[in-house]
């Protein structure tokens, strides 16, 4: 009998043993201490972050930085991590540093003929250095190496091409970006990839979710977030990892995470990077981005950070650019906190040009001849820092064309939306002028008895119409919102007239508690 129950609880416990359990691997990768490219101050944090915030998930994390990070040992990882990522784990590859381009390794591989790199501490572009990279089709023959049943993500923030959306205001901070420049190798040391990896790059196989920090028209800056500089993709991609206030952590469904990457990632960068997220065809866009298996054990061990994705509020430190009177350093002494060094500011007053400069973003964000304006255009950045922040969790794709440059006086600009998903929704349009004015945009009587404020659904986006720029000038926030409902109480307090933005932002926030608001958030950046 003892045989036969020794037998029972064996042939159970392989049972249990053999069971399926679905992990979360990762190969984290960042590099700042560039011996020959420009040094950067962020990619470390990103790399920590992300490490940081999937081991909270008991993730099996390896974390390459700086001088760690080289050719041999991210392909050792790799090696490594493939002989054990099952077909049900969720494999994450994420990279932060310096991106290159170079002339093509496999001739007619690629478009344009260019092949896209990530490059280590050591790299330079000639002799034995340039071995430090590796390029997209081995990065692409790597991934392949994974368990093509495990669902690959992919980071990638760097940048390969491009150019700064817009250029930084002299009186600004300098920026630095993710961009280590194209060109051609000199007497490289690493012989052409194997035909078989033609074709193959960052987004490669099938079960794989790929996030690009930026388009490729795009030079991706660093920025200052949480007292630290970071990129703003891998910061927001993070916080969802953290399970942010918003989010539903790895079981965030694909399009919601799209949006929300979109979104947060632009307001942390001013509107200066448009990050993507693909998926390959095999995967629905309502399904989480973590593989589904993973998704149970990570929901129970995903964190609930209880913080909205908010901008602390602080007195901003504000540089004057010439002579205050006593009476408007009285004034400005009650909001502010100035300081006697252009380093040490948020903000910079150039009373001569009459202009407010946001020193950390290098923008022009509006005109100002007196103390009053200046804390009224303050009081603006405030209030659009926390709507963008509050707005990135209930995401609408909203669009200027033709781009996020700085736009003069007498052009035009055009505004779209992404269509609403799951049926029409009611559109409404508030501008949130430089000068701090809410300026109620859209509808109008007419248009709300005429029906023409609902916007019909689907995958594409609705023309929303054209704007000219015109005085006074800086950084206007277009607001779209889309509820299901007309949002009359909102439309009443508008038209009533009077609003700051912060109370605009207080109603707004009342209001999407009655209902499921999809808010967009644009800024347009103007000069004379």
């Amino acid at each position: 009998m003892a045989k036969l129950m020794f037998g029972v609880f064996c042939a159970a416990y392989l049972l249990l043993c053999g069971a399926a359990r679905a992990d979360i691997y990762a190969l984290v990768v960042g590099v700042d201490q560039y011996q020959r490219l420009p040094k950067l101050t962020g990619a470390v944090n990103d790399a920590r972050d992300i490490a940081r915030a999937l081991q909270g998930l008991g993730a099996d994390v390896t974390l390459l930085v700086d001088e760690a990070a080289t050719r041999a040992t991210v392909q050792a990882a790799f090696r490594r991590l493939s002989a054990v990522v099952g077909a049900d784990d969720t494999f994450v590859f994420a990279y932060a540093g310096h991106g290159v381009q170079e002339n093509e390794a496999i001739e007619g591989d690629e478009i344009d003929g260019l092949d896209e790199t990530i490059v280590f501490a050591a790299f330079d572009r000639s002799g034995a250095r340039a071995g430090e990279r590796l390029r997209d089709n081995e990065i692409g023959a790597l991934l392949s190496s994974i368990d093509p049943g495990a669902r690959k993500i992919v980071l990638i923030d760097s940048c390969h091409s491009g150019t700064m959306t817009r250029v930084a205001d002299a009186r600004g901070r300098p920026i630095s970006t993710r961009f280590g420049g194209v060109g051609r190798i000199v007497d490289d040391p690493l012989p052409a990839p194997p035909a078989s990896t033609r074709g193959l790059d960052f987004f490669e196989g099938r079960n794989l979710v790929y996030i690009a920090a930026a388009r490729d028209v795009e030079q991706i800056p660093e920025v200052e977030i949480d007292g630290a500089m970071r990129g703003a993709v891998s910061w927001t991609v993070a916080r969802v990892l953290k399970g942010v206030a918003g989010t539903d952590g790895p079981s965030m469904p694909l399009a919601a995470f799209a949006s929300y990457v979109r979104a947060n990632a632009r307001a942390l960068s001013a509107a200066r990077q448009t990050p993507s997220v693909s998926h390959t065809p095999d995967i629905q866009a309502n399904e989480g981005w973590f593989a589904a298996e993973t998704l149970a054990g990570a929901a129970e061990r995903v964190p609930t950070d209880a913080s909205a994705a908010e901008v602390e509020q602080s007195l901003p430190r504000l540089y004057p650019i010439g002579r205050l009177a006593p009476k408007e350093r009285a004034a400005l002494a009650e909001e502010t906190q100035l300081v006697t060094r252009a380093e040490d500011a948020d903000l910079v007053w150039d009373i001569k040009q009459g202009e407010v400069v946001d020193r950390v973003a290098a923008d022009l964000i509006g005109e100002a001849i007196a103390a009053e304006a200046v804390l009224a255009i303050i009081r603006k950045r405030a209030a659009s820092q926390r709507l963008m922040a509050w707005a990135s969790a209930r995401a609408a794709e909203l669009s200027i064309a033709p781009g996020d440059g700085r736009h003069r006086v007498g052009e035009t600009v055009r505004l779209s939306i992404q269509r609403p998903r799951n049926g029409p929704a009611y559109l409404t349009l508030v501008n949130l002028a430089s000068t701090g004015a809410v300026q109620f945009v859209f509808p109008d009587a007419r248009n709300r008895a005429a029906n023409t404020d609902v916007i019909a659904p689907g995958p594409d986006v609705a023309f929303l119409g054209e704007a000219p720029i015109v005085h006074p000038v800086g950084a206007d926030h277009v607001v779209a919102i889309l509820s299901p409902r007309r949002a009359t109480r909102v439309h009443d307090l508008l038209e009533a007239g009077g609003l700051t933005p912060q109370a605009f932002l207080a109603i707004l926030q009342g209001a999407a508690k009655e209902g499921d608001f999809k808010v967009g958030v644009t800024p347009i950046y103007t000069a004379r």
